[in-house]
């Protein structure tokens, strides 16, 4: 709540909204270091982060991407910080798979707000060259409020990713209200290879 956007407004860099982050964490669990000894342990926390080890992709998304790319313009969409797309994601050898991202630290605007799928709309616009209108996207995500809630009141399609079963609901996230809402199913899937099913069942579209 401190640094909305990930420090956006207040013009941080990735590694200093990681470093207000993991401090602010530390002290609020009671471990207090001096300047010298904070920045060791620090360091160790963002190499971590900064690495293979710090993260885990899920078996279904490598396939999922080098299918989808070749058909659909996929981009990514996240509320995350630019070091996302500018390290982590090439670490994986997955950035190849997307036309373009929209990063909430980039752009001002978190999910679930309209603005941050406005620019979904923009970026795919700019990569076709052609018009892209909300009713042509599909967004993909594992979040509620965020992801399928903010999707749908933006005016895509939208589709919640439950692995095991279990969506991510996060309280502190206000799921907007869109027409339809409280009679619409929520259209659940289990992986992205039911994803892949479904869509070849479908002619071509603009996917994000």
């Amino acid at each position: 709540e401190r640094w909305p956007c990930f420090g956006h407004a207040a013009g941080l860099s990735s590694r200093e909204w990681w470093l207000h982050t993991v401090r602010a964490a530390f002290s609020g669990a009671g471990a207090q270091y001096g300047d010298a000894e904070f920045a060791r342990v620090f360091r160790s926390v963002y190499q971590y982060f900064g690495s293979l080890d710090g993260y885990k992709v899920f078996d279904d998304v490598r396939p999922f991407l080098e299918w989808a790319s070749g058909r659909y313009c996929v981009g990514l969409v996240s509320n995350n910080v630019d070091r996302l797309v500018d390290n982590t994601i090439p670490l994986f050898g997955l950035h190849d798979h997307f036309k373009f991202y929209v990063i909430s630290h980039e752009v001002g605007f978190e999910k679930p707000s309209r603005e941050i799928f406005g620019k979904v709309c923009e970026e795919a616009t700019a990569v076709l060259g052609e018009p892209v209108s909300p009713e042509e996207i599909l967004h993909l995500g594992d979040n509620f409020a965020a992801d399928y809630c903010g999707a749908r009141a933006a005016g895509m399609a939208a589709a919640l990713v439950s692995r095991e079963g279990v969506a991510q609901y996060q309280t502190w996230l206000d799921a907007p209200d869109f027409e339809g809402k409280a009679e619409e199913e929520v259209h659940q899937v289990a992986s992205l290879s039911d994803v892949r099913a479904a869509l070849e069942l479908l002619p071509p579209c603009a996917a994000a």
